[in-house]
């Protein structure tokens, strides 16, 4: 799909439409420009980032049931956990419909029980409680309120749910991808602690 100029005009001042224009442009090449796969390699890469994060005795307790990425892009991160035992199954979204599109045929052509939605990590179209874990991976710098999205990711987990934020392009972004995993933790266990949970 090719952008009006009436369109690029308008992204110039909506950082989300410029989003939605990008990624929907790069959506059938994304795969091949950056060497995402969906083999051994990639299942190993995404594995690890998700076991630098969570603690080895939450860990033998998988998979989780349900999981949902927020921007998925072509699915890399939730697609390669799922095929490495983290989820059963998976719900992929993101803000381009493009990306939605090829992430939901990578799933399937991989044999795997996903389904995708268009969607807004500050506006996520899911009940309370409906998801076991939440991840995503490269997406934290695309949310222009990241708390909002955090109150949203929060909303849906289900209690005792976890949240798995990766793969931040900078050093400064994943290490607060990291902090943010270590502290929703340590607030998921002091929060089951209180009276009537």
């Amino acid at each position: 799909p090719h952008a009006t100029e009436e369109q690029v005009e308008a992204a110039r001042h909506d950082t989300k439409l410029a989003q939605v224009l990008y990624h929907d442009w790069e959506a059938e090449s994304y795969d091949e420009k950056w060497s995402i796969s969906y083999d051994q390699r990639c299942v190993e890469y995404a594995r690890s980032r998700f076991d630098a994060i969570v603690p080895e005795q939450v860990q033998r307790e998988l998979p989780y049931d349900r999981a949902l990425e927020l921007g998925c892009g072509t699915g890399f991160f939730l697609l390669n956990l799922i095929q490495s035992g983290v989820a059963r199954r998976g719900s992929v979204t993101d803000l381009s419909p493009g990306m939605v599109k090829v992430a939901t045929r990578n799933g399937q052509s991989l044999g795997l029980d996903i389904d995708g939605r268009v969607a807004d990590a500050e506006g996520i179209p899911y009940e309370d409680n409906s998801f076991d874990l939440v991840v995503g991976h490269a997406v934290l710098h695309h949310i222009p309120d990241v708390e909002l999205s955090l109150r949203e990711v929060v909303r849906i987990l289900k209690p005792g749910g976890r949240f798995v934020f990766a793969g931040e392009p900078t050093t400064v972004g994943n290490a607060y991808a990291r902090r943010l995993a270590d502290l929703t933790w340590k607030t998921t266990v002091a929060a089951m602690k209180l009276p009537g949970l």
